[in-house]
Order: structure tokens, then C-alpha cells, then sequence
């Protein structure tokens, strides 16, 4: 593994346990065993190494999406293994990491995830009216509505109230996800109708 590549290892598992404004170079540094000199051969500063991190991440969603959709199953089975990925993914990260992607201050930040966001939105869309048109989904919903809805999904996750009602970023986006695909019927009702 190269140094750089050390330093990136490194600064993903803070980010993602600490959230990326409480981790510092000199500790991505010390946890990759490279000097400040080093990290600042890679990495203009800590900023360029969080959008670095936040693309690989979005990259990664993006083609696993992509992988899934475009594969075997009907829509009710991709969107369940949809909601497992985004499941898998919440384990990995903190509130703290939540919070930090969508703090206003962190405005580059954020513009970069929005743009991502719209991306993954488009192949959401695509993927919604795919199922409507095989029959396989609401054929009332409109889709423009359901992903202002789904956008609105951030909104929620970075609410520092809904945050509080539970202990961990993943049961706070399954929750946000079954209201989505479920409504607050039982899932099992809904999947068996």
C-alpha cells in the first residue's frame, strides 16, 4: 500500500466514525505513520482529502446502485436490496459524519454531495418510471413528488431532532427508507398484496 493510499485508508475510517471536522491532519498523519510533509505532498489540505473521500464514497453508491438495478430481479426485489445497501452503508458511518456532510458551512462540501445527489436522483428516477411502466409500482404516484419526497429524505437525516430519537445513523435511514417504500403499513402486508 502506498503512502498516499495509507493516508486515504486512514482518513476514511475517522471521517466515517468521527465525522471530518473533529479529525486532524496531525492525527491522519500519526494513524498513517507518513509526516505532515508527506500528507501535504498528496493533499493541498484537509478539505481536498474530505471531497476526495466524500467522491470515492458517492462513486462507490453510484455503481453499486447502477450494478444492482441493471441486474436480475423484479422492482420490489431491487428495491429491497436497495435498502439493504443503504442499510450496509449507515453501519459504516457516524451521526457525526452525517452531520458534518450537511452542515452549511461546509459549503464545498455540500455543493459537491447535492451534485452527486442529482445523479443518483436521475438514475432513482429512471429506475422509478421502469417500474411503473412493467406494472411493477403505483402507477397513481407521481414521480416528480416521490423524489421531492425522497429528497427531502436529507433533510430529515440532518435534523438534529430525528437524530436524537435514535442510536445510530443506520436505524435512522432504515426508518426514513421503510416510510418511503412502505408507508406505515406492515411491510409484510405490503409485500403480500
Amino acid at each position: 500500500m502506498t503512502k498516499k493510499q495509507k493516508i486515504e485508508q486512514v482518513a476514511k475510517e475517522l471521517f466515517l466514525k468521527y465525522g471530518f471536522k473533529k479529525v486532524t491532519v496531525d492525527e491522519i498523519c500519526r494513524k498513517a505513520h507518513v509526516s505532515r510533509k508527506t500528507y501535504y505532498t498528496f493533499y493541498d489540505n484537509k478539505n481536498a482529502l474530505v471531497l476526495y473521500i466524500v467522491d470515492e464514497i458517492s462513486k462507490q453508491s453510484l455503481q453499486d446502485f447502477r450494478i444492482l438495478i441493471d441486474g436480475p430481479g423484479s422492482f420490489a426485489e431491487k428495491m429491497s436490496k436497495a435498502m439493504e445497501l443503504k442499510f450496509e452503508f449507515s453501519k459504516s458511518i457516524s451521526m457525526e459524519f452525517v452531520a458534518d456532510i450537511f452542515d452549511p458551512a461546509a459549503t464545498e462540501i455540500m455543493e459537491y454531495w447535492k451534485k452527486t445527489m442529482q445523479e443518483s436522483m436521475l438514475l432513482l428516477m429512471n429506475f422509478l418510471k421502469d417500474g411503473q411502466r412493467r406494472g411493477e409500482m403505483n402507477p397513481d404516484l407521481n414521480l416528480n413528488f416521490v423524489l421531492w419526497y425522497y429528497g427531502k429524505m436529507a433533510d430529515i437525516l440532518k435534523a438534529p431532532e430525528a437524530m436524537m430519537l435514535f442510536g445510530s445513523a443506520e436505524e435512522l435511514v432504515k426508518q426514513v427508507a421503510q416510510v418511503l417504500v412502505y408507508g406505515i403499513m406492515p411491510i409484510e402486508k405490503v409485500l403480500n398484496d
